[in-house]
């Protein structure tokens, strides 16, 4: 959902050194071919951001649904207002558009208990300057946890490394660049957050807002309803 939406932000701001613990270690359940596309983009990478987020009460099954299914989950968060991010399926993959001139395409890399890779290639569109293009891998973790108070809940944390086609735009390095992919980075993390208060606070109401909107899928909202229990 919003992982590739922060891949895209990141293509976007070129720039920067590594950010603090910018190191990833893959599984050795990884196959061979996907490591080496992984690795050959955190080798050129001109971006490296990580963050992570207090554990939030969304339940791991209703989690791994969302993200086994991308274009459901943006259909579900821009039906609820929480981000303009829209992802669907075509013939050659999955297709991203972030509402703000960012567009590109995403290939799962690897997918396991607690760890989701993607990869995303895209570019910006803008009125007076050619696109921006460039590529990036995407590394989300979580696993159940408890927060401050004790509380059960769903620890994530978002690990991106992102390189841009073109060296001159690379070589344009900036504080500004890595500030803006690690607040895109927590961003991302966040509509989850809110997508779950949501769900806890006013559950029958939201399915049937979802319910109303011609946009959201029926029969993977009836997915949903069966994993809530609705």
């Amino acid at each position: 959902m919003g992982a590739v939406g922060l891949a895209a932000t990141i293509l976007l701001w070129p720039g920067a050194g590594p950010a603090a613990d910018p190191a990833l270690t893959l599984p050795a359940s990884v196959p061979p071919a996907e490591r080496a596309r992984i690795e050959a983009v955190i080798a050129q990478s001109s971006v490296s951001t990580r963050a992570e987020l207090e554990p939030y009460p969304l339940r791991l099954d209703v989690f791994n649904y969302l993200l086994d299914h991308p274009d459901f989950a943006t259909q579900v968060t821009r039906a609820l207002r929480l981000a303009r991010y829209r992802v669907w399926r075509d013939a050659d993959g999955l297709h991203l558009d972030d509402g703000w001139g960012v567009k590109g395409v995403i290939t799962p890399l690897y997918g396991d208990s607690g760890l989701r890779v993607l990869y995303a290639r895209g570019h910006y569109e803008q009125s007076f300057m050619p696109n921006i293009r460039g590529q990036a891998v995407i590394v989300l973790r979580y696993a159940s946890g408890h927060d401050a108070k004790g509380r059960p809940g769903l620890a994530t944390s978002l690990q991106v490394f992102g390189m841009l086609d073109s060296k001159v735009l690379s070589s344009l390095a900036g504080a500004i660049a890595q500030d803006k992919a690690s607040l895109e980075a927590r961003r991302v993390l966040k509509v989850f957050s809110r997508l779950t208060t949501h769900l806890d606070r006013r559950l029958d109401e939201v399915l049937a807002d979802l319910q109303k909107d011609p946009d959201v899928s029926r029969p993977e909202l009836a997915d949903l309803r069966r994993l809530l229990g609705r």
